[in-house]
């Protein structure tokens, strides 16, 4: 009797024991179905951004300011996935933003810049570097620096490199051949930060043209 009760417990414990491993097994095989099905969903199902797929992408690149943005993209002749690329790169939408160099708002602008966009654009400086905050005055004068800078490169990489780097040293790279060998374009940018900021922004320049043009 007493041989019975141990092998019963035995019995019992080698039981919760497959119980659990089961329980787990089905956890992982969960996991990675569930993974799996991430996985064709994003890389290998049609590159179709109008759907369902195009839903969930959009969470991840949505159009905030959106009235801003058409009204001034429109008026300076510039892309509105552009616009939208270079706000979610630089601020992720979110206008009380300031970098640590002094840059503000949602494209990320300096106040010394600001004031001699104001002053290009209207003649005088109007606002306080305060008004940066403001997306309706971000945006305007973000996107007519967009303008200026896609007026004086050819290239709209080498334009948005100039809207990280700024425009004196990326004239300096446009004269080295072994960065720029034909004058326009940037082959080979030496600040890692502005290399990968196009990369960022280009690659959402394409995302929004994909899911909303």
């Amino acid at each position: 009797m007493k041989g019975w009760c141990v092998m019963s417990r035995n019995h019992s414990r080698h039981a919760r024991e497959t119980k659990g491993h089961g329980a787990i097994g089905f956890l992982l095989t969960f996991v990675l179905l569930l993974f799996a099905g991430v996985m064709v969903f994003f890389f290998v199902s049609d590159t179709n951004y109008k759907g369902a797929k195009g839903k969930v992408y959009s969470l991840f690149y949505p159009q905030e300011y959106e009235t801003q943005v058409k009204k001034y993209a429109y008026e300076f002749g510039v892309e509105e996935p552009l616009v939208y690329a270079v706000i979610r790169t630089e601020s992720g939408f979110r206008p009380e933003v300031e970098s640590a160099a002094g840059a503000m708002g949602l494209m990320q602008l300096m106040p010394s810049t600001f004031d001699w966009l104001q002053e290009s654009l209207d003649g005088d400086i109007v606002y306080s570097s305060d008004s940066l905050s403001e997306p309706d005055v971000n945006i305007r004068y973000g996107v007519y620096l967009l303008s200026v800078l896609l007026g004086q490169y050819e290239v709209r990489d080498t334009a948005v490199a100039a809207y990280n780097a700024g425009t004196s040293t990326v004239d300096g790279w446009l004269e080295d051949k072994s960065i720029s060998p034909d004058g326009k374009s940037l082959t080979d940018i030496p600040y890692e930060e502005t290399a990968n900021y196009v990369e960022r922004v280009s690659e959402a320049y394409e995302m929004y043209k994909q899911l909303y043009y």
